[in-house]
């Protein structure tokens, strides 16, 4: 089990292509490798949506928010956010706020007032089945 665990966690994002291995009690098990962005509205070319953003000073308890263009996007769609920076203690989420568009909020719960620069946020969204 932890062998194919690290696997796993090696493999999520590089790419697409098929696992063989070989078990040691005898076997070959295989498997296909595929990119969490193939599964998202980013597709097989995993060229997450992104806008440059410059969330500026957030007191603490305080959130600011922008909007990325997302076509496909659908409300009630999975959505998960990144920002090219680090956070210093803030969290980050995203959610589907309109068709094509998902809104990513910034909010600070980190005990004191932050000052972020600007980054590139991107998003990914995952369709509901």
């Amino acid at each position: 089990m932890i062998v194919v665990e690290t696997w796993m966690s090696e493999d999520l994002d590089l790419g697409i292509g098929d696992i063989f291995r070989t078990h040691a009690g005898g076997g070959i098990l295989s498997g296909h490798q595929i990119s969490l962005s193939s599964l998202s509205t980013a597709g097989s070319a995993g060229l997450a949506p992104s806008a440059v953003w410059d969330p500026g000073a957030v007191a603490n308890g305080a959130s600011v928010s922008t909007t990325v263009p997302v076509p496909g996007a659908a409300l009630g769609d999975f959505a998960l956010a990144s920002f090219s920076l680090s956070l210093q203690g803030a969290i980050l989420s995203a959610s589907v706020s309109a068709p094509n568009v998902v809104t990513v909020l910034l909010s600070n719960l980190s005990g004191g007032a932050l000052d972020l620069s600007s980054g590139t946020v991107r998003v990914l969204v995952f369709k509901t089945r």
